[in-house]
């Protein structure tokens, strides 16, 4: 699915009605760097946790727990999966890595598990890089965002803090809504479910950043 569940969870939204439009899916997020022996950034290990409607809306979708007993099974797991880490070509899973305001390309989910816990689905994978970077001295910023504002992530916890090479450090800066991002949010959730935004990328001006500095 080129945007997970976006593609199947709209016909449910549309029949709704006309209620705000964006964001329409809500992802708690952890995210946080892995280096290799050299020193360099090699990828992430990143974890989705989802909203209580759209567990929901997997567990219909996905034909989740069929006996009815409240937990999943290896099938329930493997379902899920399926549908959140076999990315197509050309997604990239809302996931960006910028040094320098350069975006550095990554590869698939690999190393994936799903769990179900308080009633909420949580997908964890790690995500290496096409390259590994050498990032001292960099401007390096981890973002999670979808472009179209259809999914809203908050990245809640930084994984792996403690476990940097000697020189580097990481932080959280959550998105703080100002004047123009205020005035932007009205706007979206002024769109009729169908419509997306006009202005290409905007999801990137609601993205928490997690910044990385080495060296």
């Amino acid at each position: 699915m080129m945007r997970r569940l976006g593609s199947l969870l709209l016909p449910l939204l549309l029949l709704q009605g006309p209620a705000l439009a964006h964001p329409h899916i809500f992802v708690d997020a952890k995210a946080g760097f892995r280096f290799n022996d050299a020193g360099q950034v090699a990828g992430f290990r990143i974890s989705w946790t989802y909203d209580a409607f759209t567990t929901l809306f997997l567990f219909d979708v996905l034909d989740l727990d069929r006996d009815g007993d409240g937990a999943l099974d290896d099938a329930d797991y493997a379902a899920i999966l399926r549908g959140e880490t076999e990315w197509q070509e050309g997604y990239v899973g809302d996931i960006y890595f910028e040094v320098n305001d350069t975006v550095k390309p990554h590869l698939v989910p690999v190393d994936a598990e799903a769990l179900y816990r308080d009633e909420l689905i949580t997908i964890r994978f790690d995500l290496p890089l096409a390259t590994p970077v050498d990032v001292a001295g960099q401007d390096v910023v981890l973002r999670l965002y979808d472009p179209n504002y259809y999914y809203a992530y908050t990245v809640a916890e930084i994984t792996n803090a403690t476990h940097l090479p000697d020189g580097c450090a990481v932080d959280l800066v959550p998105f703080e809504p100002d004047a123009l991002t205020s005035d932007l949010l009205v706007a979206l959730g002024s769109l009729s479910r169908e419509e997306q935004p006009e202005q290409e990328g905007i999801g990137r001006m609601f993205s928490d950043e997690v910044i990385l500095k080495c060296g």
